[in-house]
């Protein structure tokens, strides 16, 4: 794809993102070759390689999944740029659940006051005590639907045993557990049989059989694939690597809720600015290709190795 330009950026947090770090600021890069632009973003507590494991691959050819993505990106993204055209003329960007990186009543309230109608919260270690927090909040907002991701942390014991007493209703308004327990378990079967809940997977989908209920696909790392439900997200990265997700989305017509809602998770930017308000609905960039076209030329670049 010839030489490759790179702009490094940092994303503050306004909270913690997950369980698996309390850090709040991430760094990322945008990456462009002569005509279209991608992103490079990585959660290495999350198994990936780091961003400079990530540059040195991209320098010597050597395509890592998130390097092969992102290198998508920047092809599709520069064949509607030469084409002059929006890469999201025609399309569809599905709606999108409210990512809530803290869970208490004035968050939940405002999310429900924006138009959300399922929202996606992090459960922590063990998993029992956010249950019952859920649980509290259900009666508040009895048409909410939950998503509740544990990134692999919860306990199968400590769930089951806080679910025995929840009523069908309850436990209807849970959309499905994400991550609860690690796929390749004991306890994931045992969750799946005992607890009456939809399960969906994120990580080891390419390893995963075909009866996953729900597969949450993160664009910046994986293919899109087919299944029964198909739930797309962002990475939780720049609004560049935001709207390749919602782009991969639209063009597979998913018609899921999704996650592409996520820059407001981040202090402002320019943007994030341009990706607008915290609402289900996703606004599409202003430009050719992905979008952001000044905002992209007006960044510092410095050439992959120079």
């Amino acid at each position: 794809m010839g030489d490759f330009w790179i702009s490094n950026y940092e994303l503050r947090a306004l909270g913690v993102l997950n369980s698996k770090t309390t850090r709040r600021v991430y760094a990322g890069a945008l990456v462009r070759n002569d005509s279209g632009f991608g992103c490079l973003h990585t959660w290495p507590e999350l198994g990936d390689p780091t961003l400079a494991e990530c540059l040195v691959d991209l320098a010597h050819g050597q395509e890592s999944s998130i390097v092969r993505r992102t290198l998508d990106c920047i092809r599709a993204d520069g064949r509607a740029r030469e084409e002059n055209c929006s890469l999201f003329e025609g399309l569809q960007v599905p709606s999108s659940h409210a990512t809530l990186p803290l869970l208490n009543e004035s968050v939940l309230s405002e999310a429900v006051e924006r138009g959300f109608t399922y929202v996606k919260v992090k459960g922590g270690k063990g998993g029992g005590l956010d249950l019952r927090r859920i649980r509290l909040m259900m009666s508040m907002y009895p048409d909410l639907k939950w998503r509740i991701d544990f990134n692999e942390d919860g306990d199968v014991g400590e769930l089951l045993e806080e679910l025995l007493s929840w009523s069908e209703p309850e436990k209807a308004a849970i959309d499905f557990l994400e991550d609860p327990v690690p796929y390749f378990s004991n306890d994931w079967e045992r969750l799946v049989k005992e607890s009456g809940l939809t399960m969906g997977l994120d990580r080891n989908l390419e390893k995963a059989s075909s009866d996953i209920e729900v597969q949450v696909i993160k664009p910046a790392v994986q293919k899109m694939k087919s299944g029964r439900r198909v739930v797309v997200t962002s990475y939780m990265d720049h609004p560049v690597g935001q709207a390749f997700a919602a782009w991969e989305a639209a063009r597979a017509e998913v018609k899921e809720i999704c996650g592409l809602q996520t820059h407001r998770l981040f202090e402002g930017n320019v943007f994030i600015e341009a990706l607008g308000d915290f609402s289900p609905e996703f606004k599409v960039p202003d430009g050719t290709g992905l979008g952001f076209d000044d905002l992209l030329e007006a960044l510092p670049w410095t050439k992959l190795g120079s």
